[in-house]
């Protein structure tokens, strides 16, 4: 019988976008060293991030995945909401990796079947099966589960805060993510977002999403005034 649960496939098309040099951070550099090395078996056997929404836990997670991929590790991603959707029995697919790697694991929690599921996951990470690292929204001493062991076993490897950006780190993502596709975003332009719209990075990178397809589409730079045309036709 075919398994439930598929490996959820790195999207190849975005590799450079999720890597590990366009991440930023104030805390960049011990966070980007430590997943390194624990892709690369040199380092941690078990990492957890957690953070809050847009803070870069997928981001990292992926780039984990494409430096796994350039090196020949064996990297398995997937995300807890979709598992939840299966039963946690079938989860065998992690059997053979050299890295699991998890998204929104704290969507387990309250899940008794999955809560043990993960704690053996964990003890096998310990023995030294594969490498875990995961990500959740809370730390871990804040989940309610229905087995404390599941929760003190989170905190057995290195746990890692991502901080939400700050405006001038936003402001960074957005002038590198543009040039990644090909777009030359000024100060105006840049401030002129930041300024008119949520400051926070989930959204501004579906405003820069909309405005990349609307720069091909007309052929045009991204100025000031195609950004006001652009969202007002979205918003329509």
């Amino acid at each position: 019988m075919e398994l439930a649960i598929k490996q959820i496939a790195l999207p190849l098309s975005l590799d450079r976008q999720f890597s590990f040099e366009n991440f930023i951070s104030d805390r960049a550099e011990l966070i980007r060293t430590s997943l390194k090395s624990l892709v690369l078996g040199e380092g941690e056997a078990q990492i957890g991030l957690w953070g809050a929404a847009a803070s870069g836990k997928t981001h990292l997670l992926n780039a984990s995945a494409e430096l796994a991929r350039r090196n020949g590790v064996a990297l398995q991603i997937y995300d807890a909401n979709q598992l939840l959707r299966c039963d946690a029995s079938e989860f065998e697919g992690f059997a053979n990796c050299d890295v699991l790697a998890i998204d929104n694991l704290d969507a387990i929690a309250g899940h008794p079947a999955w809560e043990a599921c993960f704690y053996q996951v964990i003890n096998r990470c310990r023995d030294g099966d594969y490498r875990f690292v995961f990500a959740m929204t809370h730390k871990p001493d804040d989940l309610v589960t229905s087995l404390d062991d599941f929760r003190s076993r989170l905190q057995w490897g290195l746990m890692l805060h991502l901080p939400t950006s700050s405006d001038i780190e936003i402001r960074e993502i957005l002038r590198r993510r543009a040039l990644l596709n090909g777009i030359d975003l000024s100060d105006d332009v840049i401030s002129y977002l930041m300024n008119h719209h949520a400051r926070n990075l989930s959204a501004q990178m579906e405003i820069l999403r909309h405005l990349d397809g609307a720069s091909l589409s007309q052929q045009r730079k991204v100025t000031i005034p195609l950004v006001k045309q652009a969202l007002q036709e979205q918003n329509r």
